[in-house]
């Protein structure tokens, strides 16, 4: 049990590593186009939407380039 709480620790850790990552892609003074901006809310979203059912086999989003 204490080795599934750190995998599901770590995956969440990692998660939340990916959205602060981006959060300066949603600043107001972003140099990104509005384009590039709406690229990046999908991947945050699809990044909090993520199924964590099974820590073992995570399918990632991709990052906008």
């Amino acid at each position: 049990e204490a080795a599934m709480f750190n995998t599901w620790e770590r995956v969440r850790a990692d998660r939340d590593q990916l959205l602060r990552d981006s959060d300066y892609t949603q600043v107001e003074d972003s140099p990104l186009t509005d384009e590039k901006k709406s690229e990046w809310v999908t991947y945050r979203q699809q990044l909090r939407d993520m199924d964590f059912s099974d820590p073992d086999n995570i399918t990632w989003p991709t990052k906008p380039n």
